[in-house]
């Protein structure tokens, strides 16, 4: 295999990576692998990449439901170009089967009988070329959660590729989605690394009892039931000043130019703090910065200055002047509602040579959304935390991903 198609496989094992990454944030309670390093193992969110040994590497793991994969590529993917071997009968049964095992799940399919072993042999060149290898040495799903006798296939490559041997435990997936079963249960789920064995032609057997050991050995361990990277960095900036100078800055040019709403940052982080006052102080941030960021706007177009004013169309300007006109004190409650964006009616504000007192009294309606909308996502952050905490990134991903529409149907709509 040559070194083009390699990259190609590790770009391809990549984006299978994050696929399934965003999959198991939405399926469960979130994936913590604990990687060997030094002395002591070291936890790793589900959306960091893990340490893998360098060189050639055969991955031998237990198998009790159709998850593992998933989780395995969730995180090995990160880090290097991985196939999984897989039973022909099983997933080459029909088109359906073939398209999952092939596009999403990267497989090496073998027979489980017969001549196995040689199409097993057909990887070693993907092997040495650096491609990761993932073996359930078990040959099938255990229908007890236990860890059943190894087959040697695994080992006898790797004596004869030179490649290590990595065990590693999978745990939390028997419980989510056993044999049988249709529908995944919320659990969290752990993968265990163990010591990467070198194996020879004389210590095959050897290494596949001590393999074996180590697994079960590890699978014993309890489930820890650890917050994703999301989750972890989100919050670490709710409690520092960072987010408090975000929400209030950023809430602050949305006021001024900026088209993404306030609301966004301060959702984001207060459901991280559970009933802790660091919310209320993060709403008082963002409602402070969303107030003065109106009085600035009001201000520069009053003394005849013109901010900029992005992704906006005349519509807008008309209607908010329309509004502060005819109705000055519900105008900005008005504009809690319509897609109108703030900065267009202290726009109108300013223009319209609104006084400071005048001005002041419309403020109301904006502070009351931001206190509104904070205090919304601080009170239910703490019984959302059991969905949040695993995919808090994904979340955040997916709402980024959708705003550019809804700000495009706003836009079309006042246009």
């Amino acid at each position: 295999m040559n070194q083009r198609a390699v990259r190609a496989l590790a770009r391809a094992s990549k984006l299978r990576a994050h696929f399934w990454a965003s999959v198991i944030a939405i399926f469960s309670r979130g994936l913590t692998s604990f990687t060997n390093t030094d002395a002591a193992p070291r936890p790793t969110a589900l959306a960091r990449p893990v340490s893998l040994p360098d060189g050639p590497l055969i991955v031998v793991a237990n198998h009790a439901s159709h998850s593992d994969s998933t989780a395995l590529l969730a995180t090995l993917g990160r880090s290097r170009p991985v196939l999984v071997v897989s039973a022909s009968d099983y997933w080459s049964k029909d088109a359906t089967a073939q398209w999952v095992s092939r596009g999403l799940i990267g497989t090496y399919a073998i027979s489980r009988s017969g001549d196995g072993m040689e199409q097993l042999r057909g990887a070693a060149e993907l092997v040495k070329a650096g491609v990761v290898l993932v073996v359930f040495a078990e040959g099938t799903r255990s229908i007890t959660g236990e860890i059943a006798e190894l087959h040697s296939g695994a080992f006898r490559l790797a004596a004869e590729t030179g490649a290590r041997v990595l065990p590693i435990a999978i745990n939390g997936t028997f419980e989510s989605l056993p044999k049988g079963s249709t529908f995944p249960k919320h659990r969290a789920v752990n993968l265990r690394h163990g010591n990467a064995v070198h194996v020879t032609s004389e210590s095959i057997d050897l290494a596949v009892k001590s393999v074996r050991a180590e697994l079960i050995e590890l699978h014993k361990m309890p489930i820890e039931d650890l917050p994703g990277f999301g989750w972890q960095r989100v919050r670490k900036a709710a409690f520092g000043w960072a987010g408090l100078l975000v929400v209030f800055l950023w809430a602050m040019a949305e006021g001024i130019f900026w088209p993404l709403i306030a609301e966004m940052p301060l959702l984001l982080l207060v459901v991280t703090v559970g009933w802790r006052w660091r919310g209320a102080a993060l709403i008082a941030a963002s409602a402070a910065g969303a107030a003065l960021g109106v009085l600035a706007t009001w201000w520069m177009v009053k003394s005849g200055f013109e901010p900029p004013s992005p992704l906006t169309t005349p519509r807008m300007f008309e209607v908010a002047a329309e509004q502060l006109d005819t109705n000055l004190g519900g105008a900005f409650w008005q504009q809690m509602f319509n897609g109108i964006p703030v900065k267009v009616y202290a726009h109108e504000a300013g223009a319209m040579g609104l006084s400071l007192a005048e001005l002041g009294t419309a403020l109301i309606a904006r502070i009351t959304r931001i206190v509104l909308v904070g205090a919304g996502g601080w009170l239910l952050g703490n019984f959302l935390a059991r969905w949040l905490r695993p995919s808090l990134g994904l979340v955040q991903s997916v709402t980024l991903a959708l705003f550019p529409i809804g700000l495009a149907i706003t836009i079309w709509y006042w246009s």
